[in-house]
């Protein structure tokens, strides 16, 4: 081979790169070093730029990526801008370079645009056209870099040019944006390696069917590439941080060109045997199955990492790279975010009494934050590193999770301490387990038995109601060990078990705090939570959010439940807290806000403005627990509504449900169906359909009792057209109803009043005339004898009964409130009109009928109306009820406001 043909990009790159290396180490000016002259070219191309000027050691600072051709490449090529574009976006570079030998353009970033625009061009070497030519004229193409070298340095000295951080860089995950790109051919290889392998095959089914509630709606096969690849990326990390603590983990700069994925891993479980940290280190299901292409473009971000040494930058950039880590993981990998660290300090403050000597444990620790804030917390209080992390702990089902997680606690002054931190599933926990950790100053195997804690500090996770089948056992084992009759609800939350589960982890009077679904509040298995939690705990406290909800990535809204487990027979708990933050928790990052807010909380006293308390007796949450107000309605001042007259809305209406019969196309025709008028029907469709209080129903419904041999006789064509146009075998068999025509709608569940599942910024019982049949969104009420339904509908749109509504259910993420059909039945109380003498009734009556010849207003509106305060008023007036009319509208505002936050 000749030296022409051997001569190309690479080994110009090295050259040039050593050059540089030369300049860079005779002057003490901004850039500190080159690097890339070991980058690894795959059939896509190298990763990062062929050269890569770096700044200040300290920050591990990138300046800029240059991209190299030979003359034989234009200097316009498409391709070899955008190749070196995409490059410095990924970094997140402010400029880079381009050198085909003969010209050098540089491109710097122009925020107004969002695009890189050439700012100068060097033509020196423009002479310069041949392969043959690049060898010969060494000499005049360092002299170039060398002045290339020093311009670049003045712009960067100057401050035109800042290059960045590296933790800026992975923070952005473009860095591992470009890997995880490889998740598709990683996929069909596990697919592929899974057909010939049947332990691997074996082990990938059990692998999903354990953790595929944890990633929703994927794929097997493209989950497991994720956390194949986000493995890797964080083994090699975590062991760049490690190798400039610990000096046996110097080998993973070896992890070069020749070095397979199968070498790989045993290093990383030699440098587990050494220094610890086996949950991020130990061998992983589908590693092995990584390509060549990814795996050519993880060994060179290995390379990246030892050209910037990554471990020796200052502590506080070494624990922003930690936290970016678990940032990105989690929202890369799982599309999930952190418990946001404020929630996670909070949490902690609240259940930990005695900072020094508390044991304290997350069983569910997702991406660690949770026993992050406490190690901090202990930490901050001057504990010891050593017994702080002996009396930390933290676990998770998830080996991914766990990876993360350690990442979190992975604190840079920690590294030669023991992190107390596992893999489990929270439902096979016991005292008696004993975990094995190793030590990572000389390696050696201990274990522990797990033992009982004085605070058990978790984020319970949320698992969709397709993931819980898996739960099935686990579930059922936890009632039976509770004593309780049946298990919870098929819809309720696996994590409603999880306090039962770990209840024997708890010493006796240990604090359990939580993080939970607020669907608690307002639902029939959330009635059956709080009864078996009053039987093992004294519930402490309840905390919302009056700010916004926390989790902003999500639309599940959460509580904190603070709870202490009983001793013996003591005397339960007096009285439990309800707390409203209202301040949003970006507004508590600093300590001092938080351990005031937790104080505030423990003591049951505000002192400024960032939260309302109120405290509740148990015998009165009771009394409340009746009227279906036991949950939401608590966090506002509601004692008033205790000695009203109520009665069950149930004892005057059959509580029916909205009619769903599965094709809205057949039932619910649109105009020109030629359908006879005998089996039209009026139909209210939607709360959107209520712009007035009482309405005409709008829509139209088909219900047809009569056979089609029956309508052939009558000559009713047009229904029995109607009919036959939809008639199918799989229709059929789909709309079979016992007792009924497969087309028929039961005309008995015509109705004039109706309530909503789903309530947004309106409250109100909507009246149609005639009465109509009612969409599956509605609630119908149907008098169960003779009643008054002028009345009833006025009853129904007081605010005392707005106030009911909003009481009984709870907010969603998107602001709505969440209602069915049997917590209506089970709790809905009006108020009993029996007393009311014929003069009050009309005054009523009169009263409403002005708030029925206006559009429904937002709840906020409504109550400014100078109307519904002359109603309300007389309501008050003819029920001699011992309130004020505000105290009812204060309590409502601020319960909605609370829901409709939740938008934020």
């Amino acid at each position: 081979m000749s030296l022409t043909t051997a001569y190309n990009e690479r080994s110009w790159a090295i050259d040039l790169i050593g050059a540089l290396k030369s300049l860079a180490s005779q002057n003490n000016r901004a850039i500190k070093d080159a690097g890339g002259e070991q980058t690894i070219r795959t059939d896509g191309g190298s990763l990062f730029p062929d050269v890569l000027l770096f700044g200040d050691r300290a920050t591990a600072r990138i300046l800029q990526g240059w991209e190299l051709k030979m003359p034989d490449t234009d200097i316009n090529d498409v391709d070899f801008r955008a190749n070196a574009e995409l490059k410095a976006r990924a970094l997140g570079l402010d400029s880079f370079i381009l050198w085909n030998v003969s010209l050098v353009q540089l491109y710097i970033f122009d925020a107004r645009s969002g695009e890189y625009v050439r700012s100068k061009t060097w033509s020196d070497l423009a002479d310069i056209t041949t392969r043959q030519s690049v060898i010969n004229n060494r000499a005049r193409w360092e002299t170039l870099a060398r002045e290339i070298f020093g311009y670049l340095n003045d712009l960067f000295e100057g401050g035109t040019l800042e290059g960045r951080q590296f933790i800026e860089a992975y923070r952005s995950g473009g860095v591992t944006a470009l890997i995880m790109e490889n998740a598709g051919q990683v996929a069909e290889s596990l697919k592929g390696a899974a057909r010939h392998d049947g332990v691997l095959r074996a082990n990938m089914t059990l692998w999903w069917d354990r953790y595929r509630a944890e990633y929703a709606g994927s794929l097997m096969e493209s989950v497991l590439a994720q956390v194949v690849i986000s493995n890797w990326i964080g083994k090699i990390l975590f062991a760049h941080i490690l190798r400039e603590k610990d000096h046996r983990a110097q080998q993973v700069a070896a992890i070069g060109g020749e070095t397979t994925p199968a070498e790989a891993i045993e290093l990383f479980k030699k440098l587990s045997e050494d220094c610890n940290f086996w949950t991020i280190f130990s061998n992983s299901l589908g590693l092995e199955q990584i390509t060549d292409q990814a795996w050519d473009q993880l060994k060179q971000f290995n390379k990246l990492l030892t050209d910037l040494r990554v471990g020796s930058v200052d502590q506080a950039q070494l624990s922003n790279i930690l936290e970016a880590t678990v940032e990105v993981a989690t929202r890369k990998l799982r599309g999930q975010y952190p418990t946001p660290i404020e929630l996670a300090r909070l949490l902690s403050h609240i259940c930990v009494r005695d900072i020094v000597n508390d044991r304290v444990y997350d069983p569910c620790c997702g991406s660690g934050t949770i026993a992050r804030a406490t190690l901090e917390q202990k930490l901050a209080a001057g504990v010891s590193p050593d017994l702080a992390s002996k009396t930390v702990f933290a676990s998770d089902q998830d080996p991914q999770a766990v990876q993360i997680a350690t990442f979190a606690l992975a604190r840079p002054d920690l590294m030669h301490i023991p992190l107390r931190i596992f893999r489990k599933d929270a439902f096979d926990l016991d005292s008696n387990l004993d975990i094995e950790f190793r030590n990572p100053s000389d390696g050696a195997l201990f274990s522990e038995k797990l033992g009982t804690f004085q605070a058990i500090t978790s984020n319970l996770p949320f698992v969709a109601q397709a993931g819980r089948k898996q739960y099935g056992n686990a579930l059922q084992k936890v009632a039976a060990a509770m004593g309780m009759s049946k298990s919870f609800t098929g819809r309720a939350d696996v994590a409603a078990y999880l306090p039962f589960a770990l209840y024997s982890l708890l010493s006796e009077g240990g604090r359990l705090g939580i993080i939970i679904t607020n669907a608690w509040l307002g639902t029939d298995w959330g009635d059956d939570f709080y009864r078996q939690l009053s039987r093992y705990y004294d519930l402490k406290c309840v905390i919302t959010s009056g700010a916004g909800r926390w989790f902003k990535n999500s639309e599940v809204v959460t509580n904190i439940l603070v709870m202490e487990k009983k001793i013996g027979t003591a005397v339960e708990n007096s009285e439990v807290k309800y707390v409203v933050l209202t301040r949003p928790l970006e507004e508590m990052s600093d300590d001092d806000s938080i351990q005031i807010a937790a104080a505030q909380i423990e003591i049951g006293q505000t002192q400024n403005e960032t939260m309302m308390i109120r405290a509740v007796s148990i015998s009165d949450i009771e009394r409340f627990r009746l009227l279906g107000l036991g949950g939401n309605a608590q966090f506002v001042n509601c004692d008033w509504i205790l000695n009203f007259p109520l009665k069950p809305l149930k004892n005057i209406f059959f509580i029916k449900r909205g009619e769903r019969r599965g094709m809205n196309d057949l039932f619910y025709p649109k105009p020109g169906h030629n359908i006879e008028p005998d089996y039209i029907k009026p139909l209210a469709k939607s709360p959107s359909h209520f712009k007035r209080l009482s309405m005409d129903a709008t829509k139209e419904a088909f219900s047809c009792s009569k056979t089609e041999e029956e309508l052939a006789d009558l000559g009713h064509t047009g229904a029995l057209n109607w009919i036959k146009r939809f008639k199918t075998d799989e229709v059929v068999v789909k709309l079979a109803k016992p007792g009924k025509l497969w087309y028929q709608m039961d005309a008995n569940d015509l109705a004039n009043l109706a309530m909503f599942i789903n309530y947004g910024d309106r409250l109100f019982v909507g009246k149609v005339e005639p009465p109509a049949f009612a969409d599956q969104r509605l609630v119908p009420l149907v008098p169960r004898t003779a009643v008054d339904i002028e009345l009833y509908h006025a009853i129904l749109n007081c605010t005392i009964s707005m106030f009911i509504i909003e009481g009984m259910g709870f907010g969603r993420g998107l602001g709505a409130l969440d209602l069915n059909k049997d917590r209506i039945e089970n709790y809905m109380h009006v108020l009993d009109v029996s007393e009311l003498d014929e003069n009050s009734i009309q005054k009523i009556k009169e009263a409403f009928l002005p708030l029925t010849n206006r559009d429904i207003l937002p709840v906020a509106d409504e109550l400014e109306q100078p109307d519904r305060q002359t109603f309300d008023d007389i309501i008050i007036e003819a029920f001699g009820l011992n309130v004020e009319r505000q105290h009812i509208y204060d309590a409502l505002l601020a319960l909605v406001e609370i829901r409709r936050t939740a938008l934020g």
